[in-house]
């Protein structure tokens, strides 16, 4: 797409989502979704994007729709999220 609002950055391994949400600030993605298998960092990341302003996704149930949140953030290994996650792409 042209417009990088448009545009969904999948970080796998995020951390405290520094990466993607520097993406965000610097206008180069619209939206981020972190993947970490520690859930201390994703509380970290979650609490990151919240403070730099972002609406966070919190965690969705079984089956339910993704929002169009700018930011959400998973605490799992990332071969069991990312295909749920690009069902919501």
């Amino acid at each position: 797409t042209e417009n990088p609002k448009d545009t969904l950055l999948f970080d796998v391994c995020c951390g405290t989502g520094t990466i993607g949400l520097t993406c965000m600030k610097e206008g180069a993605v619209g939206r981020v979704v972190g993947v970490d298998i520690s859930e201390p960092a994703i509380t970290d990341a979650r609490i990151n994007a919240s403070k730099n302003g972002y609406e966070v996704e919190k965690d969705r149930a079984e089956g339910e729709n993704a929002s169009q949140s700018q930011a959400r953030f998973v605490a799992s290994r990332a071969e069991l999220v990312m295909a749920k996650e690009m069902k919501g792409v």
